[in-house]
């Protein structure tokens, strides 16, 4: 459990379906995202929505070592659930990475200071929207010491 702002405990659960739901910032429009998880930084899974593809102990490693040096490491692409997506920017400690896959899939990965959270989206959304999105919460995270 996490304990909210207003010293509320929220399940989860209750947090992978608040991630779920994306609002575009006219806030009258919203999308879901396809998937989306929080995990630690060693590929444990906290909380995921259905169709999250899994993510593991490799792909966390990598992905901390993309957040390290996001040049070098930027040709190996962002790796969630077996699935390489092409990188497209972000990087450094407790930053944001953003990739894509074709034109209808992309992903958005916030760095915390103990959890990475996760969000694929399909051509629904745009990366910015979800990059916003994505962001907020792990930074409503790293609020709560996560």
């Amino acid at each position: 459990r996490v304990v909210c702002a207003r010293r509320v405990a929220m399940s989860w659960d209750a947090m992978i379906e608040s991630l779920s739901t994306v609002r575009a910032s006219d806030a009258e429009s919203s999308g879901a995202l396809s998937a989306c998880a929080i995990a630690d930084h060693a590929g444990n899974i906290w909380g995921q929505s259905e169709h999250f593809p899994g993510f593991n102990a490799d792909e966390a490693a990598k992905l901390n070592e993309l957040f390290a040096d996001p040049i070098a490491r930027a040709s190996e692409g962002i790796v969630v659930g077996g699935t390489r997506y092409v990188f497209l920017s972000g990087g450094d400690d407790y930053g944001v990475v953003r990739g894509k896959k074709g034109a209808d899939y992309g992903v958005v990965v916030k760095k915390t200071k103990t959890a990475f959270v996760i969000g694929i989206h399909g051509n629904n959304l745009e990366t910015r929207q979800v990059s916003a999105h994505v962001e907020q919460f792990g930074d409503y995270l790293a609020g709560q010491g996560m």
